[in-house]
């Protein structure tokens, strides 16, 4: 069956199936740790970058409407300030040109009177002056020589008597001083034709009215006209009575404001024709309002500069980018730390998995030469039956015949080889019980004397190699129920390989103690050159030894390990090298019901 791998198993390495592959096994687990890291680390950082990136444009965007909200504010309540004021004024003119009036104004005292009064409240009105149906001034009052002027042909005077109101633009005239003129038409109290009442105001009046409305939050704020000529001193952005350096966006940013800026003050706009847009002035971000004044000739500008770059831009950016640099921080130290957990974790169930395939396999191994072994048992006793049977027949024939020379001499050869016979009984015996085909015959041994027995076997061997053999036996620990021959077998076995690991000049420590209720320790533990961790991944395999070609044939251990997984027991080996060695041998106090 065809395999389908996702794109997650190519790019993180698996590490190799075989466990004892060294140097690649760790080239394998780097890679796959690797791997792992540039994945989390892209899992982790794409997303917080997004987050980060789609935070700051929304807070930027949030800010600039923040912006543009408060120079709206800011231009709505300006505008509406001034239209009160040149509506106040209207209204006192107004008030002042009744149609009654007329004559009464016609009279230089009553008219110098009344302006008396006017300027005590208005102190910016220049001079009055009233004009007949006719266009002809009939009275005036003021600072200059203006008596006996006619105004028929004066665009302010027919527009006055078609409106009824007049207010006009700021300029300087004859008079070299910038003012604004207001007229009002009102009927002839005797005639059916209009008379107007005309008043001059200083151009300072506005300048100090719009200086009062000056808010803290525009950079420049001024009066323009129809041709954006400047009405009102700007602080920044041109020169009263000249055009300003500021365009009129309604002329030339018109179609993409009303897509990009203002779409949610249209309805302001059809009372109000306000509008705010966002352009670059000579490398500033700027924001420009422009809003026309109602019945006046005028337009204020209001102008907020640099507000990308407030402090409150600033100090976002800054907690911006010191949560993205501790994020990314932290992410990486648990990235770090997770994929480190990780591959241990992958590296242990590995070393787990193959121990656990070895000792799967050991009982297989072992099972291979248990066979072996009955086979070459069965084999041997057969001609030791027929040695031991001739020998007795030889020896019966040798007592009954009578003395000679050599009788003596050949029946202690006869006993010899009897004897040499049983040894092999034994030995075949013995490898009949490991392949299973011998009963084990359990009974109450003490384990501390089934040591002692072994190094009496191997003392005379250790002494001459000047192995010191050291006792450290627990005498309490209990006694255990197995089979007496075995247990030497397996004890023997490890004590003669100490003894051949060390050579010459070491020492060897046995030691015994009780573990539980349930079970007994026995360790034997060497000074000798130690083993590689390759050598303790083999030890138990049948065949495998690490002895000179003839001086071992590698079945040992691996009948021991047998003895004591049939005894229910378990034995492992601590090792390293220059170190020396220990195996301890954990075996059951009752019958192990694998026996």
């Amino acid at each position: 069956m065809k395999e389908h791998s996702s794109w997650l198993t190519k790019i993180l390495p698996a590490p190799s199936d075989n466990i004892i592959s060294g140097a690649d096994l760790d080239r394998g687990y780097k890679n796959f740790s690797r791997g792992l890291f540039v994945i989390l680390t892209v899992l982790v950082l794409v997303p917080l970058t997004i987050i980060t990136l789609l935070s700051h444009q929304q807070y930027k965007q949030l800010l600039q409407q923040k912006e543009l909200d408060q120079l709206f504010l800011n231009l709505e309540q300006a505008q509406s300030t001034i239209e009160e004021f040149v509506a106040e004024l209207q209204s006192v003119i107004k008030f002042v040109a009744r149609d009654d009036h007329y004559l009464e104004l016609l009279n230089p005292k009553e008219l110098q009177d009344l302006f008396v009064r006017l300027q005590s409240e208005y102190p910016g009105f220049v001079d009055i002056e009233v004009i007949d149906s006719e266009g002809m001034q009939k009275a005036y009052f003021g600072p200059y020589q203006l008596e006996g002027h006619k105004y028929t042909d004066q665009t302010w005077y027919r527009e006055v008597m078609l409106r009824g109101v007049y207010i006009s633009n700021v300029f300087s005239g004859f008079r070299n001083v910038p003012h604004f003129v207001i007229a009002v038409s009102r009927k002839h109290p005797q005639q059916k034709a209009s008379w107007v009442l005309r008043v001059t105001i200083d151009g300072q009046t506005l300048q100090n009215y719009v200086d009062t409305v000056s808010t803290t939050y525009a950079d420049d704020i001024f009066l323009v006209d129809q041709s954006f000529t400047a009405q009102t001193r700007p602080q920044k952005y041109g020169k009263i009575g000249e055009k300003s350096v500021l365009y009129d966006v309604r002329d030339t940013e018109k179609k993409n404001f009303r897509k990009r800026v203002v779409e949610r003050y249209m309805m302001v706009q059809k009372a109000s024709d306000m509008m705010i847009v966002k352009k670059s002035f000579q490398g500033r971000q700027i924001l420009q309002g422009v809003s026309d004044l109602t019945n006046a000739p005028w337009k204020l500008v209001m102008v907020k500069e640099q507000y990308l770059y407030a402090d409150a831009w600033f100090a976002f950016k800054m907690r911006l980018t010191t949560i993205f640099l501790s994020c990314t921080i932290v992410s990486l130290f648990v990235i770090v730390e997770i994929g480190k957990a990780i591959t241990n974790h992958l590296r242990e169930s590995d070393m787990k998995r193959e121990q656990f395939l070895v000792e799967a396999e050991q009982p297989n191994k072992l099972a291979s030469i248990g066979r072996l072994a009955a086979g070459v048992a069965h084999e041997i006793n057969n001609p030791l039956a027929i040695i031991n049977q001739k020998t007795g027949l030889v020896q019966d024939f040798l007592e009954m015949s009578d003395d000679f020379a050599y009788k003596g001499a050949m029946g202690e050869a006869l006993n010899g080889i009897q004897n040499s016979v049983e040894r092999c009984k034994k030995i075949t015996h013995r490898l009949l019980g490991f392949a299973r085909h011998a009963d084990v015959v359990n009974e109450e041994v003490d384990i501390n004397v089934i040591v002692r027995e072994v190094v009496d076997f191997l003392a005379k061997e250790a002494s001459y190699n000047q192995i010191k053999i050291t006792f450290a036996l627990d005498p309490d620990i209990s006694k255990i129920y197995s089979d007496r021959g075995q247990l030497l077998q397996i004890f023997l076995n490890i004590t003669n390989n100490a003894i051949d690991a060390i050579g010459r000049n070491g020492e060897i420590v046995l030691s015994s103690r009780q573990l539980d209720e349930k079970n007994v320790q026995v360790s034997i533990a060497d000074n000798g050159p130690g083993m590689s961790a390759q050598v303790q991944q083999h030890i138990f395999d049948p065949f495998f030894t690490t002895k000179e070609t003839g001086k071992g044939t590698g079945l040992g251990l691996s009948i021991t390990y047998g003895l004591v997984k049939k005894f229910g027991g378990k034995i492992i080996v601590i090792s390293e090298v220059g170190k020396g060695t220990t195996f301890e041998i954990t075996l059951p106090i009752t019958k192990s019901s694998q026996e």
